[in-house]
Formats: C-alpha cells, sequence, structure tokens
C-alpha cells in the first residue's frame, strides 16, 4: 500500500508477506551454454530446471494466496462435471465486482477470444478488427483461423521507446474512425481495447481515451470489445497517472470500464491469480451466440475446461485483481528497474509501466539486423538478447518483437514490427528486491559486452505462432565467444 512518509513523501510497503519459498539453483556458464545450444537458443524451450530466475511471463507463475489454497483444497476439491459449488460461489464474487451480467468460462485466454471471433466476424461476413494493439493470440485467431485481418491503431507515442507519454495504450481515435468509414460499419467485427499493452511494454490507456473509442463505436454501431487479462496493471496505472482516475478505487474504476465495453475476455493466468479464462458480456443475445460453442471447445458451463481447483482459485483471483493496492508491488518493482538502468545508460522502455522490464533491443544491438537478409543469416535483436540474458545471468525472459510477428501469409516476407524488445515480464507477489539487484548487475554487464552478441539465424521456423517452438543457431558463434568473456571477468556462475 502506498502511505504517507515524512522523509519522502510517500512510501510503499507491501500488505502481504510471504510464508512458503522455493529454493533456486544457479548453473554455471558453461552449463547454461549447453542448455542454450541443446534448446536451439529459444527460451521457451528451457526447461525450468535449468532457469535461476524466470521472468519468461507473467502469465499462470504468480504466488498463490492463503485463500485460494483453502478454497482449492477445499470446494476446489469436489469431484463433480456439472454444479459444482466453486462455480456457483464464483458467480456471486462476478455479480458483486462486474456490471456484466452473463459469464462464461474457459480454459485459458486464447480459448475466450476464439470464441469471441468466431461469433463477431459471423463466418467472414466481418472481417476486420480494428484495435489499438494486436496480441499474438488475438493476430492468429483472427486471421490464420478466420481468415480475417487485425489492423492497429495506436496512439502516435506508442513505438517511441524513450517517450514519457503516459498513455501509450491509448487508440488513435481519428485514424480509427477515418478506417471504420473506410473499410463500412458492417464489415467491422469489433473494436477491441488491450489492458496495458502487452507488446508496448505494458502500457496503459486513459479514461478520457476510452470514452472516445466507446463514442466512435455508438456512432457507428460497433461493438466494444476489452481485453481485460491485465486489468490490474491497468486500473492501478490510471489510478497513478489519469487525474480523472486518482480519487476512485479499483473497483470503481474496473467497473467504469467493464460498463463501457460490451464484451470482455480474459487470461486468468495473469490478473487474476490462476490458471483458466473467462468471457462478460452485458448483452443476453450475445452471451447466447458465444455460449452455445462453450460446451463444444471448453466443456460443461460450471467449469469451462477449468479444473475445479482452478475454478476456485478464480474466486479469490477476481478479489486481488480489484484490490487497491495488491499491483502497486509489481508496478513499483518495475519502476525500481528502469531507474537503476537508466543509470547506466541501458536502453529501456519509458516510461515505467505494468507487465514488466521492457529493454530495447534494437537500441541495444544496432549491429544486428532486425530482419536477417536471408534465412541463413544472424538477425533478430531482441531473440538473440534474451538468449544472451539467459547466458550470463540465468535469467530466463521473452523476446516480444520480430520473431513474436509471424511472417505475411501471402509473401511469406517478414512484417517489420516498430518495437523489438526482450521483455522480463514479472510474476506477481514471486521476486524480491535481491533478484532486481542481481539483473540490474548482470544486464549492466552485458550492455558493456554488447558487441560481442551477434544475431541468430533460423534453424526451424513454424508457420504460426513461431515464437514457441521456432529454433535457432547463434551466428558466428558468438555465444562461446560471451561464455569466455564472462569467465574471465566474474567467473564460473
Amino acid at each position: 500500500m502506498i502511505v504517507r512518509s515524512r522523509f519522502f513523501g510517500e512510501l510503499y510497503v507491501e500488505d502481504f508477506r510471504v510464508r512458503v519459498f522455493e529454493k533456486l539453483q544457479l548453473l554455471p556458464v558453461r552449463e547454461r551454454l549447453k542448455v542454450l545450444r541443446r534448446e536451439g537458443w529459444n527460451t521457451f524451450r528451457i526447461p525450468l530446471e535449468d532457469v535461476f530466475l524466470d521472468f519468461l511471463t507473467d502469465s499462470g507463475v504468480s504466488a498463490a494466496s492463503t485463500q485460494q489454497l483453502s478454497d482449492m483444497m477445499g470446494i476446489g476439491m469436489e469431484d463433480a462435471y456439472a454444479g459444482n459449488k466453486a462455480f456457483q460461489k464464483l458467480k456471486k464474487i462476478f455479480e458483486e465486482l462486474v456490471p456484466h451480467r452473463h459469464l462464461i468460462l474457459t480454459h485459458q485466454g486464447r480459448a475466450a477470444e476464439n470464441i469471441v471471433f468466431r461469433v463477431l466476424m459471423d463466418g467472414g461476413r466481418k472481417p476486420y478488427v480494428l484495435t489499438n494493439v494486436h496480441f499474438t493470440t488475438t493476430r492468429a485467431i483472427v486471421e490464420a483461423v478466420y481468415g480475417g485481418r487485425v489492423l492497429e491503431f495506436p496512439h502516435p507515442e506508442a513505438y517511441n521507446a524513450r517517450s514519457e507519454y503516459p498513455f501509450k495504450g491509448n487508440m488513435d481515435v481519428s485514424a480509427l474512425e477515418s478506417a471504420v468509414r473506410e473499410l463500412g460499419p458492417e464489415k467491422v467485427a469489433a473494436v477491441r481495447m488491450e489492458y496495458c499493452g502487452n507488446l508496448l511494454g505494458g502500457q496503459p490507456f486513459s479514461m478520457e481515451n476510452f470514452r472516445e473509442v466507446r463514442e466512435v463505436c455508438d456512432k457507428y454501431g460497433l461493438l466494444l470489445v476489452s481485453d481485460i487479462s491485465m486489468l490490474d496493471w491497468q486500473v492501478a496505472l490510471m489510478r497513478l497517472k489519469d487525474p480523472e482516475c486518482r480519487s476512485k478505487s479499483a473497483r470503481v474504476v474496473a467497473a467504469e470500464l467493464i460498463e463501457l465495453s460490451d464484451i470482455t475476455y480474459a487470461s486468468a493466468r495473469k490478473g487474476f491469480y490462476c490458471r483458466g479464462g473467462f468471457i462478460t458480456t452485458k448483452s443476453a443475445e450475445l452471451w447466447e451466440k458465444m455460449r452455445v460453442w462453450q460446451p463444444v471447445f471448453e466443456g460443461h458451463p460450471t467449469y469451462g475446461g477449468m479444473s475445479l481447483k482452478e475454478v476456485a482459485m478464480l474466486i479469490d483471483g477476481l478479489r486481488m485483481a480489484f484490490d487497491d493496492n495488491m499491483p502497486f508491488y509489481e508496478i513499483r518493482q518495475v519502476e525500481y528497474l528502469v531507474r537503476e538502468l537508466d543509470k547506466h545508460g541501458v536502453p529501456v522502455v519509458h516510461p515505467p509501466g505494468g507487465l514488466g522490464l521492457h529493454v530495447d533491443a534494437r537500441e541495444f544491438l544496432p549491429h544486428v539486423p532486425l530482419i536477417p537478409p536471408s534465412r541463413t543469416a544472424g538477425g533478430y535483436p531482441a531473440a538473440a538478447l534474451s538468449c544472451a540474458v539467459y547466458l550470463v545471468s540465468g535469467v530466463r525472459t521473452m523476446e516480444r518483437g520480430q520473431v513474436s510477428m509471424d511472417r505475411d501469409p501471402q509473401t511469406g516476407e517478414e512484417v517489420p514490427v516498430q518495437l523489438d524488445l526482450v521483455r522480463f515480464g514479472i510474476p506477481r507477489k514471486t521476486y524480491l528486491r535481491g533478484h532486481l539487484d542481481y539483473i540490474v548487475d548482470r544486464l549492466v554487464w552485458l550492455w558493456e559486452h554488447r558487441d560481442l552478441v551477434k544475431g541468430l539465424k533460423w534453424v526451424y521456423e513454424p508457420p504460426v505462432m513461431r515464437f514457441f517452438e521456432g529454433t535457432f543457431a547463434d551466428a558466428d558463434n558468438w555465444g562461446e565467444i560471451l561464455a569466455a568473456a564472462y569467465e574471465r571477468e566474474l567467473g564460473g556462475y
């Protein structure tokens, strides 16, 4: 929680305590190099047992609350395919917190997206989804699965990594309206707003911008769909930065946002502290159209593809997502990392947002081409930098840039991205200040030796969402060179 301080103006104090811990192991640098070679220079493929600190993602890896564990071992232990107590209790919490009256459970966020866009795209008759920023699964489902197009209308400051503009998640409303008129409203499946834009470095939008988007939707009879997977950080950042929200509780701000949306969907693995997903809507008609697909893809309405333990854990997960204080823990961690790395000139995304620390890989490795000149040449700065971070620290991160963008399905050519980032995704209530200081130390050392890092070249490239299972080789054997420099200066670990 944030309290007044007699020294600093304000003081952040964690309003929770840690009572269970997990022992971690750091492999020697030579072993880490072997892991990278074995796993095709893709951090997604590295087994957890070979990872020291896991900042790959915030999804499904956050700490659980004592109440979640109690519910999981209580009502979550029911052996019931339908009509379980956990779902009935979950419905009551949704009714208390969420202004939408209709709920559909799914096994994860992309499953929710699948149902939403299957219905809204109407068999291809409405092929366009217009958004502030795309997410990888959204693009794959809309384009690769249902043959549509995702069109983005980001704020002009969205892709300026050094800009301090506080609402980079804003939609460019004038560009949005121009596109609607040009495409024809009848061809638009929905306007989509992503909370705390993932591929922008965890950046929020403002309440004013969200209302303006709602007005465009009302003017042209369009549905407003919100990805609220990171509701907690979006709302917390609005309460910090948005004058309209500073005096309001998290519950009030969240309810206002959800009320303005026709449909929301979420990966509960993120801001709701459990594995699963859900859809909510204010429209009984839309609910009927979507829920008929739930048994086909997910299962009975009272578990929706989730285990009953996860249904039970979502009860307190919802409470924590709407909490006034809980989300500030990770936001303060991002602020600390950005502040400390700024002191050493390491290029990171500004302003500090939600989700995690984001390093600007193109500025970090300007000598590595964003797109390699051929399939056998080295490139992809963020993918290479993510592997280099693991090599010098044992910290697993994620590439969020060129490799996360699939090739154009028609031409087979690369689609250049605006931001090529390495994401240190911060799990909720998991890591401590010492872990952050270790990241700063190793990242600064890598910055000072950045010329040793070359690009990656493809060995195996999947056609869709290639970042998950694609494999690479390090161009010019740079992994060996970097490991040797590390050993000379910092020793075996």
